[in-house]
């Protein structure tokens, strides 16, 4: 993780893939941050559509695709979603230091 408190993620644009749906674009705002209870880095965040809650999906950005669930709306309209899984954006605490070394 780098040195500031911010959690890492992704704002942009998504690729939304529901079972038995064509594929949808939306707007999502992601992060993910180190889970000390869990052992392991934990992603979540928004995306702006309306998908009913307990929805499987797999959400694509342009680093990479993971499983996701949503898991309630929000007061704004927009989906909560919970990642499962290795986020797909870029996490400094996975993948090193954002050019592809690890670090020491």
């Amino acid at each position: 993780m780098s040195g500031h408190e911010e959690p890492e993620g992704y704002d942009g644009e998504v690729t939304l893939a529901l079972e038995g749906e064509p594929p949808r674009a939306a707007r999502a705002a992601l992060a993910a941050r180190f889970d000390p209870l869990a052992g392991h880095v934990v992603w979540s965040g928004r995306v702006a559509t309306d998908l009913p809650a307990r929805t499987a999906l797999v959400l694509s950005t342009p680093h990479g695709s993971a499983a996701a669930e949503a898991t309630e709306r929000d007061a704004w309209g927009n989906t909560r979603i919970s990642g499962l899984g290795r986020p797909p954006f870029p996490v400094e605490l996975l993948d090193g230091d954002g050019e592809g070394l690890a670090r020491d």
